[in-house]
């Protein structure tokens, strides 16, 4: 029985570079979300680096990214491990992809509370 991997995430900036997605973390594969997480990070990347240009390319603007990317992705994260590890019984496993599914109802309600960005 392989019982999965520990995800981790990874510093998501510094001075030129961000990572979005799988280049910033790794998560189990088992939830299925992973092009999800890299449009989603992708997004308030984007979202950041204009509030950043705003600022005069100010990087806080980048941590207020990270911030955001690791209070979304925690739950999702504590609750992959958790069904990757195998180590489960029926009660649990049911329970488990209920908090799955409500953790990724919290990430909908921020990706769709923002709206467009005018570009000039």
């Amino acid at each position: 029985m392989w019982s999965g991997h520990i995800g981790y995430m990874r510093e998501s900036y510094g001075p030129g570079w961000a990572l979005v997605g799988d280049a910033g973390y790794f998560k189990d594969p088992i939830s299925a979300h992973g092009l999800t997480d890299a449009m989603r990070d992708a997004e308030l990347l984007a979202r950041a680096v204009l509030d950043g240009w705003r600022d005069g390319a100010s990087l806080d603007a980048l941590a207020g990214y990270q911030e955001t990317r690791d209070r979304i992705s925690g739950d999702l994260f504590g609750i992959t491990d958790r069904i990757a590890s195998q180590r489960w019984d029926d009660a649990e496993i049911s329970e488990l992809l209920i908090r799955l599914s409500a953790s990724m109802q919290s990430e909908v309600e921020l990706l769709s509370s923002f709206t467009a960005e005018a570009l000039s």
